[in-house]
């Protein structure tokens, strides 16, 4: 199993994802299915799913979030919406016991070998004729201006981070219907669409104040195991920091969706 990449940062950055992240997959959905949304962070898009199915259950490997997600299920009253501390690659869950299962930003980070596991467990617990959705990034499909160095950086410094065997995993989003293929599934329907990150000033100013969150959260880790250096790190907050003064500059994040069945 690989190391954790979650920290505090993170799990506050995923908060704010909602409804609209899995926006695509509500047409596929009925209120009769059982769903499965795997490595859910705190639980916003499950907490939006369970409005929609039957149940909607969570789960991730990092205690934090499960604690955040069953937070919010506490609060919203929601009496189908559970979360569940779980490894993706060993879910314990019986065969065919969802309908639906859901990946929202999980499956470019991992290994090729988890990658395999994660699909594998996947295809297990999802019943036939049941449908699995997939939303996940492709950094080529970025739209950046101006394209400052120091952001440019500060993007390859996440990269570093999660330390991907793939070579071609910045645009990991436009393989995903090859992917599920090759893995088994059968893709039904694909599409796109971007996360405004510059909508208005006070949009970016928060993508701003998240982008340097997020770096000071990782560059300790990133400096401890060799991936940055102090200057690089020094180098990419400034570069948020120019980007963020601009007032015509603008961040959208391509992500690319895709929903298969399980034959």
């Amino acid at each position: 199993m690989r190391d954790t990449k979650h920290d505090s940062s993170i799990t506050a950055f995923q908060q704010k994802r909602g409804g609209e992240a899995a926006a695509f997959f509500v047409p596929f959905l009925t209120p009769a299915m059982r769903l499965l949304d795997v490595g859910c962070g705190p639980g916003t898009i499950t907490a939006a799913l369970a409005g929609i199915v039957g149940a909607a259950i969570g789960v991730d490997i990092e205690p934090n979030a499960i604690m955040v997600a069953r937070q919010l299920s506490a609060h919203s009253g929601a009496t189908n919406l559970s979360f569940v501390e779980a490894d993706m690659t060993t879910l314990p869950f019986e065969d065919d016991a969802f309908d639906a299962v859901f990946f929202h930003a999980v499956l470019y980070h991992q290994s090729q070998a988890t990658l395999t596991q994660t699909l594998a467990e996947a295809r297990r617990v999802l019943k036939p004729g049941g449908v699995l959705g997939t939303r996940d990034a492709d950094a080529g499909g970025n739209i950046l201006y101006p394209e400052l160095d120091g952001v440019r950086l500060a993007l390859e410094l996440w990269q570093r981070w999660y330390e991907h065997d793939d070579p071609d995993v910045l645009r990991f989003g436009r393989r995903q219907s090859a992917i599920l293929r090759a893995h088994g599934f059968t893709p039904v329907w694909t599409g796109a669409s971007y996360v405004n990150h510059s909508a208005d000033a006070a949009r970016r100013a928060e993508a701003v104040t998240d982008a340097r969150r997020s770096l000071l959260g990782l560059g300790p880790q990133l400096l401890n195991k060799a991936l940055a250096t102090d200057e690089e790190i020094e180098a990419a907050l400034a570069g948020w920091q120019a980007w963020g003064r601009d007032p015509d500059a603008v961040y959208f994040r391509c992500r690319c969706e895709c929903v298969a069945r399980k034959d």
